[in-house]
């Protein structure tokens, strides 16, 4: 069984921390199945994923039906190439993936099918948009923090997680004083935006932005002297990934953020996972065992998901109705907790964690400080 995964792992993409991470989650798990999944020998397929070309996407799409004859189809690191990948999987009658795309439309019914229509081949293993940023808003409200100053990234990913956040402040009595958006991957003048945001009223900030972004953003905050002004910085999960961390250092302190993960989680599926991912990897600067992020946990339950729905069809991937009742009946035990697919959206239906970036044992994670309960995408 070959299964083609697009996601950017080359140094030179933009963004290959998330498809590296994504990479090494998808080989363990395999390597430590003895490369079978319900009994069938499979193969990973790798293409790199490009964020600056949507041409270089197609080709490399095409080149896993034509020539590599790829039975499924994962990965999606972005959004332009996870409606690529949509697209694919329904013009081709192939179950796809989502295993990073946040997108909340590749989960949901839109009017006139803008940006892209709902596909019943398409699943996901990563959280939407919305259940990221959604839970954090409600969370911080209830909480007595009320009042946000927003700031996002002007993509898919920066937008919907601003909207889904003001909603949930809204749905507990918070509100959002200001907004303002940033070209995504531009380089941006991050002083000049931390600037912006020091000269409004509001203390209190949600930022949504990602791997360099999010790295530029925090270093500026914490150079413009943010936290000791009394600003507080909150987001959704990859603000403060592990990537992020390793960059910029403590920087990061105090962040909150809202992930269906953490390396935090006490579960014996979590301990076995990170403890397996440090076994197999090291830090190719330090050298010391790589701790897995939440790039690499979106892969892990792709995996498990599918190695699931595939025992359920003795391994058959040929009859896709039957593989798609099998995925819309998953339910399984991710390193995050309790991990099931709703039918209804085919989105994942797992509890999200409310996280403050903290110092344990001389390294900086992701400490849970509250926890929502079973969040699933409100799409139909």
């Amino acid at each position: 069984m070959k299964i083609g995964i697009l996601v950017p792992f080359t140094e030179s993409a933009i963004d290959s921390d998330i498809g590296a991470s994504q990479r090494r989650a998808a080989d363990l798990y395999l390597k430590l199945k003895g490369g079978a999944l319900a009994g069938r020998d499979v193969q990973l397929v790798y293409n790199d994923e490009s964020s600056l070309d949507a041409t270089i996407n197609q080709v490399r799409i095409k080149q896993f039906l034509d020539q590599d004859h790829v039975e499924l189809l994962f990965g999606g690191a972005g959004t332009p190439a996870a409606y690529l990948l949509r697209d694919t999987a329904e013009a081709s009658k192939l179950v796809y993936i989502d295993t990073n795309a946040s997108a909340n439309a590749l989960a949901r019914t839109t009017a006139g099918c803008a940006p892209s229509c709902k596909s019943t081949f398409v699943f996901r293993s990563a959280p939407s948009s919305w259940q990221m940023s959604e839970p954090l808003g409600e969370w911080a409200a209830k909480n007595g923090l009320r009042d946000y100053f927003v700031v996002n990234a002007d993509d898919a990913f920066g937008t919907e997680s601003a909207a889904a956040f003001i909603e949930g402040l809204a749905k507990s009595g918070g509100r959002a004083t200001g907004r303002s958006a940033v070209p995504p991957k531009s380089g941006a003048d991050w002083p000049k935006v931390i600037a912006a945001v020091k000269a409004q009223p509001t203390k209190n900030v949600f930022a949504a932005f990602i791997t360099d972004d999010a790295e530029g953003f925090i270093g500026a905050w914490d150079a413009a002297g943010m936290r000791t002004a009394g600003y507080t910085l909150a987001g959704p999960g990859p603000l403060a990934d592990a990537q992020v961390l390793n960059s910029t250092k403590q920087a990061a302190v105090g962040i909150k953020t809202s992930f269906p993960w953490s390396t935090e989680v006490d579960t014996a599926e979590n301990k076995a996972f990170v403890d397996e991912f440090k076994k197999a990897y090291k830090d190719d600067v330090t050298g010391k065992p790589l701790a897995p992020d939440g790039y690499a946990v979106e892969m892990w339950d792709a995996m498990q998901m599918l190695e699931a729905a595939l025992t359920a069809t003795k391994g058959d991937t040929k009859n896709t109705d039957a593989l798609i009742a099998a995925l819309e009946k998953v339910s399984v035990k991710s390193p995050g907790g309790d991990f099931a697919i709703d039918p209804a959206t085919h989105s994942p239906i797992e509890d999200v964690y409310v996280r403050e970036v903290r110092t344990s044992g001389g390294v900086l994670v992701n400490a849970i400080v509250d926890k929502v309960r079973s969040v699933k995408d409100p799409g139909q």
